[in-house]
Parts: structure tokens; sequence; C-alpha cells
């Protein structure tokens, strides 16, 4: 084997580990992308075309100018934050995340999607039965509280990136024969069964906008998709009917935002974010530097808290902390998503660009009520599905003469 099929190796095992444990492990993750990375040197060292094919990727790649400008933005908001030292100390995650969109994209336009795709639904499969497995321990140690699946993150995080999961395996059973179609079929309804028993309403909402688009756009997998449907509706309906406290947050749907605490909550949030927003329209109060003045715009604690930070709408929050050029930014890079994932739907209907286009537009749709596209296990992802839903079915990066 050549130094450069070597590196090649090297590089397929970084992509596979990677779509195994982005959503299980941020390490394992982390790890992955240095690995990927030590394989694209590795690769250019000891070829005779050197950094050629990685040029050429990075020239294809469409998010290398929107996450340019999303850096620059942080960077800017930082300059002027209420905290300078400490939007600064983030600014290396942002580097990484940005780098992930850029590694995968490399990595996938190399070795092709599907084993990342096999490998990644095998990950998500592991995190739901561990979600599952929480769910049901605690409902035997917690009769009658509230209790929610979490896997290694928060509920709310794992609920919206079991969402964004399920979709893939849905995709794929309609696509693949026989053992395979069989596991893809059951990963669906694993992984939402972990999605259920996290408990969440607002990535719920997100999950049935990508669903719709699917529902219109694939007459094969309506059935399934019903069927998912009535397995994540059992699980609620069962918690409901053992959990006080779950039949009361659900019941209080049906009053005013005022008599459903979760809601009201958000509403408070979203109403001081706006305001902070209007006061600080350029710079914004610097990225991770809300809690500086919260407290000024909402005078009682939220959820316990007097410095909040986080107002729980992403587009909210990057215009209070990062001041409308912030916002521009968020959403040129998500258009930049929908817009690949679209395309390459349009030329291949594969089920991989349909993944990326509905679930990048759900996912907007679940950052109304929450702003986890800033940690990372969230960012892994959606950039993971951009390298796999925005790339042709083979690889066709070509390397320049």
């Amino acid at each position: 084997m050549t130094t450069e099929n070597k590196a090649d190796t090297l590089l397929g095992f970084g992509l596979l580990v990677f779509a195994a444990s982005c959503i299980l492990s941020i390490t394992g993750a982390e790890f992955s992308l240095a690995l990927m990375l030590a394989a694209i040197i590795w690769k250019a060292a000891s070829s005779r075309r050197g950094l050629a094919q990685a040029a050429a990727e990075f020239h294809a790649n469409a998010l290398v100018f929107p996450l340019a400008l999303y850096l620059l933005s942080y960077i800017f908001s930082s300059i002027f934050s209420m905290d300078s030292a400490h939007s600064f100390t983030r600014l290396f995650t942002e580097a990484i995340k940005a780098s992930s969109a850029l590694l995968l994209f490399s990595a996938v336009s190399r070795k092709g999607p599907e084993k990342a795709a096999f490998w990644f639904t095998t990950g998500a499969a592991a995190a739901a039965l561990m979600g599952v497995a929480q769910f049901a321990a605690s409902l035997l140690h917690q009769a009658g509280g509230l209790v929610r699946a979490h896997g290694t993150t928060h509920p709310v995080t794992y609920a919206e990136v079991m969402a964004l999961a399920m979709l893939l395996p849905l995709l794929l059973a309609q696509t693949t024969q026989g053992r395979l179609r069989k596991f893809y079929a059951a990963a669906f309804l694993t992984i939402g069964a972990g999605f259920a028993c996290s408990l969440s309403r607002g990535p719920a909402i997100g999950l049935l906008f990508s669903l719709a688009i699917i529902f219109s756009a694939r007459r094969d997998v309506r059935k399934l998709i019903l069927t998912g449907l009535a397995l994540v509706f059992i699980i609620f309906a069962g918690s409901a009917a053992l959990s006080e406290s779950y039949r009361a947050r659900i019941t209080s749907m049906a009053g005013s935002p005022r008599q459903d605490y979760t809601a009201n909550v958000r509403l408070t949030m979203w109403k001081a974010g706006a305001a902070i927003a209007r006061d600080y329209p350029l710079t914004g109060t610097g990225t991770y530097a809300l809690h500086k003045v919260f407290n000024y715009y909402h005078h009682l604690p939220v959820d316990g808290k007097i410095d909040f930070s986080d107002v729980h709408n992403l587009y909210i929050q990057r215009t209070a902390d990062s001041g409308i050029p912030g916002l521009l930014a968020l959403l040129f890079l998500f258009a930049m998503l929908l817009r690949g994932a679209y395309l390459n739907f349009r030329k291949t209907a594969g089920p991989l660009a349909l993944w990326g286009l509905a679930g990048f537009a759900g996912f907007m749709v679940m950052m109304v009520t929450d702003s986890s596209f800033d940690l990372p296990r969230t960012s892994f992802l959606i950039y993971f599905m951009y390298a796999l839903s925005c790339l042709p079915v083979k690889p066709q990066i070509p390397l320049p003469d």
C-alpha cells in the first residue's frame, strides 16, 4: 500500500468515526476531525500534486465564503463586547466548528457518503437506545415526575439531533434492499422513540415541518412516516398518563401562554432579547456576553437565574449578541445550506439531498424556540448533513490540470 493510499484509508476512517460519534461524543468527533486533517496534510505532502486536491475541494465548497463572513461577524462583535475576553475564548470553538464543515466536505468528496450514512445511522440509533433506557429507568424511580431522555446532552438538544437524525434512515429505508432496508426502517423507529422520550415540544414542530416536506416529495415513505408518528404519539400520550408533571405541561398548551410556564419563560426571554437588539443594533452586546445586560432589561429571575445568557431563539440571540451584521451572516449561512441541498435534490432527487433539504428547513424552524446551533454537537451534525446532502452520490471534485 502506497503512502497516498494509507492517507486515504486514514481519511476514510476519520470520516466514519465522526459519523458514528458526532451525536454520541464531542470528544470522539473532535478526535476524528484531527484524523481527517492529518490525513489531508499527509496526502498533500506525499503526492506529486501537493495541495491541489485540497485546494479543489476548498474551491468547490459553497460554505467557504459564508463561514468566513460568519467568523468575521463573530470577531467584530467580540472586539466591542461587554465581556471581550469571554467572547474571544470561544473563538477557538467557533473555528473548530467552521473547520468541520471544510474537513467533512473534503472527506465525503473523496470517499463518498454511503458508508458515512450507515455509520451515522448506527451511532444515532445507539444514542436513541441510550435515551430510551434513561427514560425507562427514570420512570421506575421517579413515578409521577417529569422524566426526559437526554443521551449525553440537554433533553432539548437531544430531541433536535434525534429529529434530524431520524430523517436519514427514513429515506434510506426505501432506497435500499434486503437486510439493509430492514436495518434503516428499524433505525428510523428506534431514533423516533428516542426523540419521543425527550418529551420536547419545540423540536417536534420542526420535525413535523421536515416530515411534511418528505411526505409531499416521496409517496413511498408515507406509511413509514405515519408509523413513526404513531409511535411518537403513543410515547407522548403514555408519558402524559403516567406523569402528572408532563400531563400539566401538555394540557397547559391549550390555554394562554401565561398558563404554559415554558412558553411564558420563552416569551420573557424573547422580549428582553428584542429590546437588547434594538439598543445594540450594530455590534450587539458581544458574542456570549448577553448575561452582562440581561438583568437590566428584565429585573426578575428567569428559570431561577438573573444574569441570563440565552434567549432561546437563535435569530433574536444572534441579533442581540452580534448585531444586525451577525444576524445577516447567520441567515446567509443558512441560505447556502438550503440552497446546496435544494440544487442537488433538483439534480439527483436522491435521498441524501432530500435529507438535507427537509432537515435544514426543519432545523431553521426549531431555532425559533432554541439557539443550539451554537453548540458543537448540533453544528457538527448540520455540517455533516451538508457534506452528505450537497454533493453528488459519487465523488466528482475534479483536480486542476
